[in-house]
């Protein structure tokens, strides 16, 4: 009987005995009993995935070089209407800034010169290796933000949304601005964490808001090592939205990349999913990933490093939400620590803090705001805040006037003398 897995990362181990805290209902219910579930909350997801795929009209199926399949199918199969809409503006290359900080740009494995692509007028979608899918948890919290979605309480209950008792603490370096606006953009430094266990996630991103409770809506884009959603041990680039407070993931409702209907993929060489080499080299290179959200004829676009790869409809979403604008913009690194045996190891950024700087540690820089339906952008200026700032922290400079604009350190190391 084929059941999920928690694994822990070896990379990184010393003496702890990888332990998970089990939910109290659990405890009540045989071994046979939890055997049984556990394996159809697998079957079910691996099921979702088979059922998706075969859904796809699909022409040609490529591998990339790090072993990632893809299937190429007409842009206009994506769409009921069959017309997928055109971008802002043109690509433009990407340029580095001037001053002695000067990261150079991510690229991803189609955009070499000897990658294999499908057939013009195709777009890739990811097929995930079903097999290497282990989740323990059933397919609306895989499809979540994280470990486990929140939950909705009853229409009597005080509070509108709870977190369920998993024990999972989701952990923040935080920067954000309430302002109204039409798009973000600025650079995200690109590192490879190291991730304790295969249900813990560490990402650095862009967030566009609106709404509270399960009204809260938001479209989501940044890089992130998440081996219960990939399958590996590597960062991916990512897009997510929510329209309902992150509580019910699926189709056109919410969830990662290309995993539930609502983003329209538009670049033949740069996805959701998609990896990226080289990455950040402690005291040496600097890679940064540079993105842009534009709200354009009702589109919510996507622009990495100078590409447009995608967008998701402003429809998805409802007046009072992201249909029109946004009310806030944020950036910021987050981990999940799923508490397993004490405080996770696993690394926001690259591991190192805040008041290392340059070459030492993570960085958000170049951000910026949409301030005007036409376009105007504005400088952000956020405030900060770290959630456990023994385990990881920010350090802000919105004030600056260099090549640089508005910046931010982050990361952390998890686990330490400070942070037990």
């Amino acid at each position: 009987m084929v059941q999920g897995i928690i694994e822990q990362n070896r990379e990184r181990v010393d003496d702890d005995d990888g332990h998970t805290q089990a939910d109290r209902s659990d405890q009540r219910k045989t071994p046979d009993q939890l055997e049984r579930e556990a394996s159809l909350r697998l079957e079910a997801i691996h099921q979702y995935l088979a059922d998706r795929y075969a859904r796809r009209s699909v022409v040609a199926r490529t591998v990339t070089a790090s072993g990632q399949m893809l299937d190429w199918v007409p842009g206009e199969s994506q769409l009921r209407g069959g017309v997928v809409a055109d971008p802002p503006e043109e690509d433009r290359p990407f340029e580095c800034h001037d001053g002695e900080r000067r990261p150079m740009p991510t690229a991803f494995e189609l955009q070499h010169e000897r990658a294999e692509r499908g057939p013009r007028g195709t777009v890739p979608l990811v097929r995930k290796a079903i097999d290497l899918i282990r989740p323990t948890v059933g397919l609306n919290d895989w499809l979540a933000k994280g470990p486990v979605a929140l939950r909705r309480m009853p229409p009597d209950s005080p509070r509108e949304l709870e977190y369920p008792e998993t024990g999972s603490t989701h952990k923040y370096a935080d920067t954000s601005q309430s302002v109204t606006a039409y798009g973000t953009e600025g650079e995200i430094s690109a590192w490879d964490p190291y991730v304790e266990w295969s249900n813990e996630f560490s990402l650095g991103q862009l967030a566009l808001v609106r709404g509270s409770g399960s009204g809260k809506q938001t479209l989501e884009v940044g890089h992130q090592e998440y081996r219960d959603l990939y399958g590996d041990w590597v960062p991916h680039l990512f897009v997510f939205y929510t329209t309902n407070g992150y509580t019910e993931q699926g189709d056109n409702k919410g969830g990662y990349n290309q995993d539930v209907d609502g983003w329209v993929q538009y670049s033949n060489t740069i996805y959701p999913e998609a990896i990226s080499s080289p990455v950040s080299q402690f005291g040496g290179a600097q890679y940064v990933m540079r993105l842009k959200v534009q709200l354009w004829e009702n589109n919510w676009w996507v622009r990495v490093n100078g590409h447009w790869i995608g967008y998701y409809p402003a429809s998805l979403y409802n007046g009072n939400g992201l249909r029109s604008q946004a009310s806030e913009v944020a950036w910021f690194g987050e981990i999940v620590d799923s508490t397993h045996a004490g405080t996770t190891r696993t690394d926001m950024g690259n591991g190192h803090w805040p008041y290392e700087g340059w070459q030492q540690c993570a960085f958000m820089s170049n951000l910026r705001y949409q301030s005007s339906a036409a376009g105007g952008m504005s400088k952000y200026k956020a405030t900060a805040w770290a959630s456990h700032p023994k385990c990881y922290g920010v350090e802000e400079h919105f004030s600056n006037t260099d090549a640089w604009g508005s910046y931010f350190w982050w990361g952390g190391s998890g686990r330490n003398s400070q942070c037990p």
